[in-house]
């Protein structure tokens, strides 16, 4: 939707600059830095003026056409802080307030940018300058209404190859041999979010699966339920929530896995473009054979980033343990450390590429009884495929992963490879 609005909101502040005289005193590199930004060209015109910023920081005329030069070429955060150089020079400038809006509202800050918008149409401003930035003040109340109450769902399908479902060493330890097989599987989630105050919303999500094999691995068929429950917090560019997420998993109809969780996270938007995010979670596993009972606490970062050539790229990393809660069984609680970079790259609307690479170091916390060692993992993955929208709200992708384990002890050391095509339909 802000992507969307960005025609509207250079019109608006083209129309504020072009109706208002140049300053007299202007010189040359502001004249043909301007000159630029208003040809099209306001990321060469921001490459000019920003290796002048340390000597001419403070000058409100350079500060408001470098800050209008980086709004324009997307460099929203060094616009905010010339434009608030500027209006701490010249309160008055109507289109430094202007300008100031489209930063703010760039970056997320919807109260920040209506305020500064008002402040500037009632400064006094043309009358289609004026114009427009009420259609860009309605668009940012309709923004908020539906951000006030939503709710999100989709269903799909997938067909796949596993080389080895059963995750079997591949120099067949014991007599383990893999077990390749087809699989298919459904999936449905849904999620929402509802207002409860002016920056607290709950949220919550429900989402269930399932995968079936052929005949050579039916004791590998699963179904998975997942459910969370929370609260957000919202306040400018950052967002705070809290949340219980339940887990149930089967086996060959047969419980095979229960979990909870309570998780805290913080997300700050740097801008529209980038974004950090921190998380703090703990909780517990539970299996039907309860020595494996144990509790879980991880503590993670992330970091994404969109260019303007579409290209998004992330980077994660985690660490944590789990701790057995039953004496004698030490040996199956471990120590964890991990990553995950990965991109994606459009081509058009219709059709994006990805990619990811994951690493995980597994240190269990004591000797195996049976093989008389500490177990050390450690696991890698790849992951490749494309998404493909062949009409609205619909979405396929083909995918190829790869995983390894690498361990010390034989059994617990395994690759495969796995083929799928997922369909999915959002609602």
């Amino acid at each position: 939707m802000r992507l969307s609005t960005r025609s509207l909101l250079l019109f608006s502040l083209s129309s504020l600059l072009l109706a208002a005289p140049v300053h007299a005193e202007w010189d040359t590199t502001l004249r043909n830095a301007l000159a630029l930004t208003e040809s099209g060209a306001a990321q060469q015109a921001f490459e000019m003026l920003e290796p002048l910023e340390m000597e001419r920081s403070g000058d409100p005329d350079y500060d408001l056409v470098l800050g209008i030069a980086a709004n324009q070429s997307g460099h929203h955060t060094r616009a905010i802080f010339a434009l608030e150089r500027t209006l701490m020079v010249n309160p008055n400038n109507a289109r430094a307030r202007a300008e100031l809006g489209h930063a703010l509202y760039a970056v997320g800050d919807n109260a920040g940018a209506k305020a500064m918008l008002g402040q500037a149409k009632a400064q006094g401003i043309p009358t289609e300058a004026a114009r427009s930035i009420n259609q860009l003040l309605q668009t940012i109340d309709r923004i908020e209404a539906e951000a006030g109450t939503t709710t999100r769902a989709y269903a799909e399908a997938v067909l796949g190859h596993d080389e080895n479902v059963n995750s079997a060493p591949a120099n067949k330890v014991f007599g383990l041999k893999p077990i390749p097989s087809a699989f298919s599987g459904l999936a449905f989630h849904i999620s929402g979010r509802k207002a409860i105050a002016p920056r607290w919303s709950a949220i919550g999500s429900f989402g269930a699966s399932t995968r079936s094999h052929d005949t050579t691995a039916l004791p590998y068929d699963s179904r998975q339920l997942d459910a969370s429950v929370g609260a957000s917090y919202r306040v400018e560019r950052n967002e705070y929530t809290t949340a219980l997420q339940l887990g149930e998993s089967t086996l060959a109809n047969a419980p095979a896995r229960s979990s909870w969780s309570i998780t805290g996270e913080w997300t700050h938007r740097l801008d529209a473009f980038r974004q950090f995010n921190a998380y703090a979670q703990a909780g517990q596993l539970s299996y039907p054979q309860k020595t494996r009972n144990v509790d879980r606490y991880v503590f993670g970062a992330s970091y994404g980033q969109q260019f303007r050539s579409e290209l998004s790229v992330y980077a994660s990393a985690y660490l944590g343990q789990e701790v057995t809660s039953q004496a004698g069984v030490g040996h199956l609680g471990h120590q964890l450390v991990g990553g995950r970079v990965g991109m994606q790259q459009p081509f058009g609307s219709a059709l994006a590429v990805f990619a990811s690479f994951s690493l995980e170091d597994r240190s269990y916390n004591g000797p195996d009884p049976f093989f008389l060692s500490t177990r050390h993992d450690q696991q890698w993955g790849l992951t490749a495929g494309a998404h493909w929208i062949p009409a609205k709200a619909w979405r396929v992708t083909p995918q190829w992963n790869y995983l390894q384990t690498v361990s010390n002890i034989s059994t617990s050391s395994s690759d495969k490879q796995t083929l799928s095509v997922t369909a999915r339909r959002e609602f």
